[in-house]
């Protein structure tokens, strides 16, 4: 396992590199998990890497990972997380050459972190897929819990405790997200239903642990779903910007509201909804352009602001290019994007810095290097700021124009006309109007 000291520093490049990543991001719930194990942090898995990182950057104690194998395959990755990590070697990782010891061994390495009174975070869905939805979970979790209480008596303590990272474009830089940490499960609890059948006992705590799981997410039933939901739910947030916490909410609620819609009339509905996306992509339009977003119009700050937004944008060009590159040039699935692109900012942006700071010192030896290298995170930082608060404005003015606009404005109206006034003149998100 890893020394303390490098955990903490991991930790906080971690916490420091997906804030900005996903600016804005919030939590809820943290409080449910912020304590001392044994305890199996059990989350969902959407965005590959970026999701244990979401999952356990919050919390105050040490985490360690249940992880595929074949992430050992590459060595430089292997020496990063080896100390902290156990290996789960999937069929797929066996066939590419991983080679990490039986079931048993892992359940063992598992089990002894919890009797010794780790936190470990597992993934129950197993796989990671660009999903908005809670897959199968299987469980491994569940026997995990029950069969490390009933080697020690039922006296450890274990408990499962669910969370729910919620992204609103998982590879998308700059972003949000919200992560929830729902009511944790005592394991001990289920001793006498452990003790009749294990079996059914850990059939039925992974029934539990799915619905608490499934709870804390929106959770589209297939693709068709989601496409819709997805549409609605954007314009409504360009019409209405919501933080990510109440976007999440409403959307929730959305999902409910299009699910009670009689079939014929929900149908109407995603079909004018396809259609308005479809429009967009073929103009190569932008969604925020035809709304009434607050943000779209002019105030002292949007070109008070710009002057130190470009000089912040100018010199974190190299950074973004080359994060892009690194992705690019690896050649892997796009879910691994956002992991990719921070994991390698560790290393690129203190490279770059101290070669952007000699090169200033070359061209301008006068000693001032250190501001301008001061100047560098606190620049970079405001211009994130910007574009996050002027973003509709910016992309209002340059996403283009077409002769398809009149059209694109009355698929939008009747778009938005079928949805609930409620909704469109900013409702609360926890009271949402009736179906």
């Amino acid at each position: 396992m890893s020394s303390k000291p490098f955990f903490w520093v991991l930790h906080f490049l971690s916490r420091w590199m997906l804030r900005v990543y996903y600016p804005g991001m919030e939590t809820e719930g943290v409080h449910y998990a912020n304590h001392p194990g044994p305890m199996l942090l059990c989350g969902n898995h959407p965005n590959t890497l970026a999701d244990p990182l979401m999952s356990g950057i919050h919390l105050d104690y040490q985490t360690y990972f249940l992880a595929n194998a074949g992430l050992w395959l590459n060595p430089v990755t292997a020496f990063v997380i080896d100390p902290f990590c156990v290996p789960v070697a999937r069929a797929k990782d066996k066939e590419a050459g991983a080679n990490t010891g039986s079931k048993e061994e892992v359940f063992n390495r598992t089990f002894a972190a919890l009797e010794s009174g780790k936190t470990m975070y597992i993934a129950p869905e197993a796989y990671s897929e660009l999903e908005r939805k809670l897959r199968k979970i299987k469980a491994g979790a569940a026997s995990l819990a029950l069969e490390g209480e009933s080697r020690n008596d039922w006296k450890l303590g274990i408990t499962l405790q669910p969370v729910g990272v919620n992204y609103e474009s998982p590879t998308t830089c700059f972003s949000r997200a919200f992560v929830r940490y729902g009511e944790p499960i005592v394991a001990a609890e289920w001793r006498e239903a452990y003790e009749k059948s294990p079996m059914r006992a850990v059939r039925g705590l992974t029934n539990e642990l799915s619905k608490r799981m499934e709870n804390l997410l929106v959770h589209t039933k297939d693709k068709t779903e989601e496409r819709c939901l997805r549409r609605i739910e954007r314009s409504l947030q360009n019409d209405l910007p919501l933080t990510v916490s109440r976007h999440h909410f409403r959307t929730k609620h959305i999902l409910e509201w299009l699910r009670a819609l009689e079939p014929t009339k929900r149908e109407e509905l995603c079909v004018l909804a396809s259609r308005y996306d479809t429009l967009l992509r073929q103009t190569k339009q932008q969604d925020i352009e035809f709304s009434s977003n607050p943000h779209r119009t002019y105030s002292p700050g949007l070109f008070l602001a710009l002057p130190v937004y470009l000089y912040g944008l100018l010199n974190h060009l190299p950074w973004l290019l080359a994060i892009n590159a690194i992705w690019k040039a690896l050649g892997i699935d796009r879910g691994y994007k956002a992991t990719v692109q921070t994991l390698g900012s560790w290393f690129v942006l203190p490279i770059l810095y101290l070669l952007q700071t000699l090169l200033f010192n070359w061209v301008y030896p006068g000693g001032l290097g250190w501001l301008y290298l001061l100047s560098l995170p606190v620049s970079g930082l405001f211009a994130l700021r910007y574009w996050t608060t002027y973003r509709a404005y910016w992309a209002g003015r340059f996403s283009g124009r077409s002769t398809h606009d009149a059209e694109l404005r009355s698929l939008r109206d009747q778009l938005m006309g079928r949805v609930p006034r409620e909704w469109s003149d900013g409702p609360d998100p926890l009271n949402p109007p009736a179906p």
